[in-house]
């Protein structure tokens, strides 16, 4: 059961990142994973359970000795990455977590604290920046959304290295106005 009980997470966390709790159902979770609506109850033990269950926090953390020089084509491949393996991507997870939380404002601040903390401190740093880590979690949204909400960029019709240059060079060029010139 232990397997199933994964591909059923796998499933239910794409399409809850993807489209939101009340959009999904859970004979779609069943449909997509292969299994019964009621291996999935048993699963989850409820709907809400399940979301909860297959909630991503956060982006898997960058190693802390990454440098900003090289991040903003890193954190295009990853997205794109996450998306070849069809998991959960958390960028457009966080959308759903903030519409769905019962403390939008506490979501708000939790999202910033998980996603954007690195940037935030190397903004307090650098007094022009601040708007810069808004604009860089504004852009990295939009990818998500664009990938795997509206299905842009398809895998098998996209130079995905292409991709990763030109959306990389766009976030590079907010980070690095974000940290400031080299001192």
């Amino acid at each position: 059961m232990s397997g199933t009980r994964e591909q059923v997470l796998q499933v239910a966390r794409r399409l809850f990142g993807e489209r939101g709790y009340g959009a999904v159902t859970i004979r779609e979770i069943a449909a997509e994973a292969g299994v019964s609506a009621a291996l999935v109850m048993k699963v989850g033990g409820s709907k809400e359970q399940l979301h909860a269950d297959a909630t991503p926090l956060e982006p898997v953390p960058l190693e802390p000795d990454v440098p900003f020089g090289d991040m903003g084509e890193l954190l295009v491949r990853r997205m794109l990455t996450r998306r070849e393996e069809e998991v959960a991507e958390p960028w457009l997870r966080a959308l759903y977590l903030v519409a769905d939380a019962p403390d939008p404002t506490a979501a708000r601040a939790d999202f910033r604290a998980r996603f954007l903390a690195r940037f935030d401190e190397a903004a307090d740093r650098n007094p022009g920046g601040a708007h810069r880590v808004d604009l860089l979690a504004c852009l990295m949204v939009g990818l998500a959304a664009g990938t795997r909400t509206f299905r842009l960029l398809p895998p098998d019709a996209t130079d995905l290295d292409r991709v990763v240059r030109e959306y990389g060079r766009f976030a590079q060029d907010l980070i690095d106005g974000i940290v400031g010139p080299a001192t």
